[in-house]
């Protein structure tokens, strides 16, 4: 029984195929009681025949367990082990492996064969083993043969224990170091394991080794110490190969536990000799990276890989293993945002990183699937790709995973984005030091795929750097070639557009919104302005805004939200919509002046897709109202082009200002059109038009009141103030035009027009305080506070000059409109004609002229002697007249 349990941990030491150096156990007395709590391993040693780095030596192990010094000597002068051995393992140091896949299928020793006492097949034969049993003495040496594996290990020995068939079983560290650890469990308690000396064959068909090949049965019976000429069969091809790392202690572990406390691990370690030569090692890995969709501006999934030449013959050094790998992408392969669409991250403890144990990493986190071919794997690992859980600054990651034939590969790969231009750099530092031959990553194709190809056909290149774990040996650096080869003739900038109101009745509140659409091969929209139908109205009374450092954060108060704006980004038929189902919503607010404009909105969209949360993405328009219609135009900042350096490809903006009570249909149905102004990252611009019209004018009423007052002298030649006040009805259709005639009885008196303002200085704001006549003040339920301002004589291409009214809002809401007067006269009477006034409902405009020296107005008779009367023209925007004979009340003596 301790024969097979020496035999086991020989066998064991065999299969790990590397070594490391002498260590010797504690030699202290040992006094406990019971004396089987001194169970323990008491000198560990190991040796290379060959020290050079990436060569194939013969290794040869061995280790000795603590003797009772109680106990009496054997013939061989040692003494009994304190307790049976249960459990032994032997943890290899990194990079030094051995490669069963040089024997092949028809020599690998099957278990029937090794069971059924057969003879295994010769070249099956790796190595010997000599054991030292207590109560045995030394045997001969036997033989160690590599095994047909099971599905879950990575390789697997066998011999014959005195009668007992051994196995033992070769891992992967995948917590770890990625070394292997080969296990013996629950070996037989019968016997006294002392010691074992082990040695694995560098080249195991060399003919050296033909008179080391004794089988099972001439080791029991006869102690065989050299066989008959027995040929491997087979070619002499390396099995055991030295670490490619110099400079780095290679450091063996073992540890034993006994049947008596199987739960306590006794572990010693020694060291392996240092390797020499890295710098002589070769290591020319190279890379080939093909995009599944050759067509510009498409998403695309990338076929990936990564071959590292092996060396042949036993002669030849072992290339470097690969250390670090950084691919560069070429420029303007971006990630696809398409790809964010559920899909979601694997985080540290869903890919039980750094344990034993299968990820468990969500099927929606799978980027691609790969495949690891590793020398000594009897295949291709089978493994995925799936997304880490993103970190500030880190947006995109990958775990690199294989679990199969009982390995569990996690790597973490980090992808960095470059902020200006997108461009994608993945890197893997201190990968595991193995004979990696070739590695497959296929990202996922289709509608959601994670890339983007560039814009432009043409033929593009992967630029990588391999760094290898010799040191000394330079990185092997190089370009892949890629082409994109369809879809090359760009196509004109001509988005589409789209707007309206949900509920086009004429002065109702309704929703209104509009959409932007741009197809994919079309340039990408830089910049947006959008004029509204005239006469399409908002109401800001009550309204709070979203003003400051709320504006620019897009942290504003929920009072101001005047509806969400729905962005869809990316390429192909599949593109992300934000706001996502679940995520934070978007939202619009009113802020005020912003950029010269009077007032602006700010939209807020958070850019959280997926796993992905870049905070919230703010955009400013500053809203511009032309004077003479009211007319509002959106014109916004620049649209931002990447986040976080990955592209933002607009392909849908769509905009629903749905605040109840804010946007308020035209009270003309009239046809009318919403105008926009795009333009392309690439400078081209497009102004496509959407119809608008109101419905249902026809049943709005029209009957405004209009009163005209004099105050000051009433005799002839007095030159009196003018108040006139117009008072619209709620409700009814909105003025589109109004004239004025004076009754006889007032004249223009012109030599009181002293100044005029001039166009020019009107445009720039600069007319002089002498042509201002009077002062106007306007209210409308649209705002809280009224808009008032001077009433100007300005030049006009007439005779007279025009009457100016220029209106403006408070502080809070500069806004600007101004009713332009035609002056002249009919009649005999003075006329003066407003023919363009804003669709907009009014509550009162209450106009004054001056009177006195700066009076316009001069009475030709005593206005007390009789009834004057002014006519009053007005023309509603739905087409009403109304004709009215308002009495000009003068300023009379009592009665």
């Amino acid at each position: 029984m301790s024969r097979h349990l020496a035999l086991t941990a020989l066998a064991l030491t065999a299969l790990a195929l590397t070594a490391p150096a002498a260590a010797s156990a504690a030699e202290e007395e040992c006094t406990l009681t019971p004396l089987t709590a001194c169970f323990g391993l008491e000198a560990v040693q190991a040796d290379l025949s060959d020290t050079r780095a990436g060569a194939h030596p013969d290794f040869t192990f061995s280790f000795t367990v603590a003797q009772d010094p109680l106990s009496e000597e054997n013939e061989d002068g040692f003494r009994a082990p304190f307790s049976p051995t249960r459990n032994v393992r032997f943890e290899l140091p990194p990079g030094l492996i051995g490669d069963p896949n040089v024997l092949g299928f028809p020599q690998q020793c099957s278990a029937q064969e090794l069971v059924a006492g057969q003879e295994c097949p010769n070249g099956s034969q790796v190595g010997v083993t000599t054991v030292s049993v207590y109560g045995l003495g030394t045997l001969a040496a036997e033989p160690v043969y590599m095994m047909q594996p099971p599905d879950d290990v990575v390789a697997r020995l066998g011999l014959i224990a005195g009668i007992y068939p051994t196995l033992v079983d070769l891992k992967v560290r995948s917590a770890g170091d990625f070394g292997l650890t080969a296990e013996i469990l629950d070996a037989p308690p019968d016997g006294g394991l002392v010691s074992a000396e082990t040695t694995t064959w560098g080249v195991p068909a060399a003919p050296t080794h033909d008179t080391e090949r004794c089988t099972p049965a001439e080791v029991f019976k006869e102690g065989c110490t050299a066989s008959p000429k027995r040929p491997p069969g087979s070619r002499p091809l390396p099995f055991m190969t030295n670490p490619t790392r110099c400079g780095a202690p290679l450091q063996m572990g073992v540890a034993a536990a006994s049947w008596s406390e199987p739960q306590r691990f006794d572990s010693v370690s020694t060291l392996l000799p240092p390797l020499f030569g890295c710098e002589s090692l070769p290591f020319g890995p190279r890379l080939t990276a093909v995009p599944t969709n050759p067509a510009t501006s498409s998403p695309t999934g990338l076929d990936l890989t990564l071959t590292l030449p092996a060396s042949e013959g036993v002669e030849v050094l072992e290339p470097s293993q690969l250390k670090d790998v950084r691919i560069d992408l070429p420029a303007g392969v971006a990630v696809n945002p398409g790809a964010a669409d559920g899909l979601a991250a694997c985080s540290a403890q869903q890919a039980r990183y750094k344990e034993e144990a299968p990820s468990e990493c969500p099927d929606a986190a799978k980027m691609a699937t790969a495949e690891f071919e590793v020398g000594g794997l009897r295949r291709r690992l089978q493994g995925a790709a799936y997304l880490r859980e993103p970190e500030p600054g880190r947006l995109v990651r990958l775990w690199l995973t294989a679990d199969d034939l009982g390995v569990h590969v996690k790597i973490p790969a980090e992808v960095e984005v470059d902020e200006q231009n997108g461009q994608l750099r993945s890197v893997v530092l201190d990968s595991p030091q193995v004979p990696l031959r070739e590695v497959k990553l296929l990202f996922k194709s289709g509608l959601r795929a994670p890339l983007l190809t560039p814009p432009q056909c043409g033929a593009y290149q992967t630029s990588y750097v391999f760094t290898p774990w010799a040191g000394g040996v330079l990185p092997a650096s190089g370009k892949a070639p890629m082409k994109i080869e369809s879809g090359c003739a760009a196509e004109p900038f001509s988005p589409g557009f789209a707007a309206g109101s949900t509920d086009p009745r004429a002065g109702s509140f309704s929703p209104f919104l509009f959409t932007v659409s741009r197809a994919d091969h079309e340039g990408n929209l830089a910049g947006l302005d959008i004029t509204l139908p005239r006469g399409l109205a908002a109401s800001f009374a009550g309204r709070p805004r979203c003003q400051g450092d709320a504006a620019v954060s897009g942290n504003c108060p929920p009072g101001s939200r005047l509806g969400h704006v729905g962005v869809a980004i990316g390429a192909g038929a599949l593109p992300l919509w934000l706001p996502q189902p679940g995520k934070r919503q978007t939202a619009i607010y009113l802020s005020g002046p912003y950029r010269g404009a009077p007032l602006s909105i700010v939209a807020v969209v958070p850019a959280h897709a997926g796993p992905f949360d870049l905070g919230d993405e703010v955009v400013r328009s500053a809203i511009h109202v032309q004077p003479r219609v009211a007319q509002a135009t959106a014109k916004t900042d620049p649209l931002p082009q990447r986040k976080d350096g990955i592209p933002v490809l607009y392909r849908t903006v769509h905009v629903k200002l749905d605040r109840p009570g804010f946007t308020l249909n035209p009270t003309s149905c009239a046809a009318k059109e919403s105008v926009a102004g795009l333009t392309s990252i690439a400078g081209e611009s497009a102004s496509p038009t959407a119809p608008f019209a109101a419905t249902g004018c026809s049943k709005l009423a029209f009957r405004p009141r209009f009163l005209l007052r004099l105050r000051g002298g009433a005799r002839r030649g007095a030159h009196p103030r003018l108040r006139a006040e117009l008072r619209p009805r709620p409700g009814d259709a909105n003025l589109d035009a109004i004239s004025v005639t004076l009754p006889r009885s007032a004249f223009l008196d012109q030599a009181h027009i002293q100044t005029v303002c001039t166009r020019v200085q009107f445009a720039a704001d600069q007319c002089p305080s002498g042509s201002i006549y009077g002062h106007v003040r306007a209210r409308s339920p649209l705002f809280d506070e009224a808009l008032s301002g001077p009433v100007y004589l300005r030049s006009s291409s007439h005779p007279l000059p025009d009457l100016v009214m220029a209106l403006r809002g408070p502080d809070s809401l500069p806004l600007e409109i101004e009713a332009v007067g035609r002056i002249d006269s009919v009649n005999g009477g003075i006329r003066t004609n407003f023919s363009l006034v804003p669709d907009a409902p009014l509550t009162s405009v209450v106009v004054t002229l001056k009177g006195g020296s700066k009076g316009l107005l001069v009475n030709s008779t005593n206005l007390c002697a009789g009834v004057n009367r002014a006519t009053a023209k007005l023309v509603a925007q739905n087409g009403i007249r109304r004709t009215l004979r308002p009495v000009v009340k003068p300023s009379c003596p009592k009665g």
